[in-house]
């Protein structure tokens, strides 16, 4: 037997080398240079993202089965439709499918077609020309849609809550701005008063303050006069189609009532009129007539044209991309084991990446900006990941999740970690981060099981993250610098209805939101931890409204006006099974039925009796509250029988932290203020927010300064304004 031995050891030397050669992945390379019919090999690459999408699909499966790399070279690729990746394309929990750049490359996943030179046209129409401000009109160019390819675009509506953005305009890493007055992204004007909150029969009226107005009357002859406002209430911005001006009344009429009607619902006459309060925000958008600056602009609908002041620097090697999409620039279709690793996405009207369906997929170490809708969409499926991505001026939500069942309690596994999104929301009240689907009349149902950790999240519009179905966990978060755009928000917004339990938010930090309630429960949410977070200069540090069974323990909270508010807003606005939105929910998922009455029994115990609109067995324990005038903010004694005080405290003073005044809360080891709440956990402060990882080599820095000299009142509003307004009915 032993003369056997070499051969036997060469035979499974040779095995070995033939397993590893079949086992070999495919590797296509891809380069904007590259030339069609091209093999993909690193010499002879494939020319688009779309080639190699084809490439991978003709594959036969057992090379799939191996793994695919498909590596994209530095440059510009124009996806002006998107790409779908489905389930031919997956890959395997051992070799994944992946998109990456080659080592060192700076690939730009763009929808936008590009303009320079002879596409940017003189202004043809005299009329045109005419409304132009004299002082722009030698700068204007047009911009031909359809010599450039761009599909007819729908004008906007009579009233829309939806796209305002007809097209998205980007040169280098900057979005040009459609124009607008006044000027800025939170340029606004206000409404004078109201002579007619307008209803289902007609549009309202309202008193404008100055004669800005007279410029728009060729805009409003020609039926291309919008405006957009918050008509109503500070969270709701809607567009609405201008059908008169009177110069002489200083009163712009619209087409259709915006819903609801116009004039602040916080502010009535005598005899009962919304007839507004002076302080609802309006402006008016894409009127040539307001392109006073490079980079702005406006289309026609009707002539299907741009008009644009072109910026400095437009080159064939530096176009402005103009993007008209609805797509998403890549999405995986029912894909699985997918991997996007270290893309660049610049310039979409739709999302820069949607996930529906399959597992186990990833998006990590990306750059997402200027994207007119989500950055990063996670809707169905399991075990999604999205980690370590700087996603940055979104339309709507830097990035949403969605998943699993909530009346089977079935998690779907997603994570979203380590992300740095800002300004988000520039276009919609929507949040930074988005857990679960559903309106503003919708409770937030879709969202189980998903984990949302390290995440920094500043300078937006609206909400830090907005969050409903249950059993979610959110911890090591820092959020600062929300809701510079709209009103009654959160750094963590619950919208779960009686059936959020199993929420846990835990060890986050949230600061510098003077227009935000750090933690906020809203509209009866349920169920909910908020335990051994740090609230720091927000309207409120918690809110909860009308809710049941939620537990806020060791929080710290310092210099917030109001630290802690517990309110019976449910009694009333009627929080009860014959509700639809709330009894609609809980019919939804069976309380009294596995797996919920195992799991969250409490659900079954607070809907079984009759009463479920005074707060019941909510619980505030242990909480530190410093510098806040009014630490803590409860229902009338007949009303708070069911919420549970103790050990809280009122003591102390910033000297208790490591650096209060560089924002570093950590407690200083020792502190008799914190050895005086029983069982105070201590908060691993350095933990929380970005960390260093294989995707995220170094942090960045917080811009200090405008942390503590910025502004965050630009659209002031108390959510305690709205409950107050309630219990007045």
């Amino acid at each position: 037997m032993p003369r056997f031995t070499p051969l036997l050891t060469f035979f499974a030397a040779s095995l070995v080398t033939v397993t590893a050669l079949a086992a070999t992945p495919v590797e296509l390379h891809v380069s904007p240079a590259g030339k069609q019919g091209a093999s993909g090999t690193q010499t002879d690459p494939l020319p688009s993202l779309q080639d190699a999408i084809s490439a991978i699909k003709a594959l036969p499966t057992d090379k799939k089965a191996d793994g695919v790399t498909v590596l994209l070279s530095g440059g510009i690729y124009n996806l002006p439709e998107g790409v779908i990746l489905d389930s031919s394309c997956s890959g395997t929990s051992n070799a994944p499918t992946t998109i990456a750049p080659e080592q060192g490359a700076v690939p730009v996943l763009t929808a936008g077609r590009p303009v320079s030179g002879a596409q940017l046209e003189p202004v043809a129409d005299p009329s045109l020309l005419d409304r132009i401000d004299p002082a722009a009109k030698d700068h204007i160019c047009q911009i031909d849609l359809a010599k450039l390819g761009v599909p007819i675009i729908a004008p906007f509506p009579e009233v829309f809550d939806g796209d305002w953005r007809p097209l998205m305009l980007v040169q280098g890493t900057n979005a040009l701005p459609i124009s607008r007055w006044p000027k800025g992204e939170y340029g606004f004007t206000t409404m004078k008063s109201v002579t007619d909150n307008g209803d289902k029969t007609h549009g309202g009226t309202f008193v404008y303050r100055d004669d800005r107005p007279l410029r728009w009357q060729k805009a409003l002859a020609d039926g291309q006069l919008w405006l957009r406002g918050f008509w109503r209430v500070p969270w709701v911005i809607n567009g609405a189609q201008v059908k008169a001006i009177d110069t002489n009344a200083c009163t712009i009429t619209f087409m259709k009532d915006v819903g609801g009607g116009i004039g602040s619902k916080y502010k009535k006459d005598a005899q009962g009129r919304r007839c507004g309060d002076g302080t609802e925000a309006w402006c008016v958008v894409n009127l040539p007539e307001e392109i006073s600056a490079p980079g702005e602009w406006a289309i026609d609908f009707k002539r299907r044209i741009v008009l644009l002041w072109p910026p400095d620097g437009v080159t064939p090697q530096n176009p402005i991309l103009l993007a008209a999409n609805k797509n998403p620039l890549i999405t995986l279709d029912n894909a699985s084991h997918i991997n996007i690793k270290g893309l660049h996405f610049l310039g979409s009207l739709g999302d820069a990446v949607q996930i529906k369906g399959g597992e186990q997929n990833l998006v990590a170490g990306c750059d997402v900006s200027h994207v007119a809708r989500t950055g990063i969409s996670l809707l169905g499926g399991i075990h999604h990941r999205a980690i370590s991505n700087d996603i940055r001026e979104t339309g709507a939500s830097g990035i949403a999740a969605a998943g699993g069942s909530k009346a089977k309690l079935e998690p779907t596994g997603h994570e979203i970690l380590n992300n740095d999104v800002s300004r988000a929301a520039n276009d919609f009240p929507e949040p930074a981060i988005q857990i679960g689907i559903g309106g503003a009349s919708q409770i937030l149902k879709d969202a189980v099981g998903i984990r949302v950790a390290h995440n920094r999240i500043h300078d937006s519009a609206n909400a830090g993250v907005r969050f409903g179905g249950a059993d979610n966990l959110f911890e090591l978060n820092e959020v600062y610098r929300i809701g510079l755009n709209s009103g009654d928000l959160g750094g963590f917004y619950g919208y779960c209805g009686f059936t959020g339990f199993g929420n846990v938010i835990r060890n986050n930090f949230v600061h510098h939101s003077m227009n935000g309630n750090a933690f906020y429960l809203d509209d009866g949410t349920s169920g909910v931890t908020v335990s051994g977070n740090v609230a720091y200069k927000c309207n409120l540090g918690v809110l909860m409204g009308g809710g049941h069974y939620n537990r806020f323990l060791n929080n710290i909270i310092v210099d917030c006006p109001v630290g802690i508010h517990l309110d019976d807003r449910g009694v009333s606005r009627k929080y009860t099974l014959d509700d639809k939105r709330l009894g609609g929910d809980v019919k939804s998922v069976n309380p009294d039925q596995s797996p919920w009455k195992e799991k969250h029994p409490e659900l079954a115990s607070l809907v079984s009796g009759v009463e479920t609109t005074v707060p019941k067995s909510d619980e505030v324990i242990g909480n530190l509250v410093i510098n806040c005038p009014k630490p803590f903010d409860y229902p009338k004694p007949e009303n708070a029988g069911g919420i549970l005080q103790k050990d809280n405290s009122t003591a102390g003073s910033l000297s208790e932290f490591v650096d209060a005044e560089n924002f570093d809360f950590t407690v200083k080891p020792g502190s008799s203020l914190i050895a005086s709440i029983v069982g105070f956990p201590p908060i691993p402060f350095q933990q929380i927010g970005l960390q260093a990882d294989e995707y995220r080599k170094n942090i960045p820095p917080r811009d200090m300064k405008l942390l503590k000299e910025g502004d965050t009142t630009k659209r002031k509003f108390s959510s305690s304004t709205d409950i107050e307004a309630s219990n007045k009915k």
